[in-house]
């Protein structure tokens, strides 16, 4: 589903307006609309949070492609040697509970990183996690 018929379908499940769903978030009334017409399709990250948090969602709830897919799509576009594309076609043969337990085991690692070092890590998977704009 589209990220703006999403938006709607969850306003119109809360019983708001799109005037109401502007007040609460910030937002004009005018990009609501856009985004829920489709004439504007991704909407910038902060956007997206200012309505994930008014409607009582999380960011996910927008996200129809799987971060898994999304990570694969990064490093698709990515100039990997011979050796880390071998690696990446290994792990998206595995069975997917096992793909997203090591995107989990990750994740645990970076939280061990030094602060600097972390900052760096929690922009990519943000990016990652963002939706993907035209």
């Amino acid at each position: 589903m589209e990220i703006g018929k999403k938006i709607a379908e969850l306003r119109e499940k809360k019983g708001w307006s799109q005037y109401r769903l502007a007040k609460e978030t910030g937002i004009k009334q005018g990009t609501i609309s856009n985004l829920e017409l489709g004439k504007r399709k991704y909407p910038q990250s902060d956007t997206l949070q200012k309505i994930a948090t008014a409607l009582g969602v999380s960011m996910a709830a927008f996200d129809d492609q799987p971060l898994l897919e999304r990570a694969y799509d990064l490093a698709d576009t990515m100039n990997l040697d011979d050796k880390r594309k071998e690696a990446l076609e290994k792990i998206k043969a595995l069975p997917v509970d096992e793909q997203q337990e090591r995107l989990n085991r990750s994740i645990e690692k970076l939280k061990s990183l030094p602060p600097e070092s972390r900052k760096a890590a929690e922009l990519f998977i943000e990016f990652l996690s963002s939706p993907p704009r035209e």
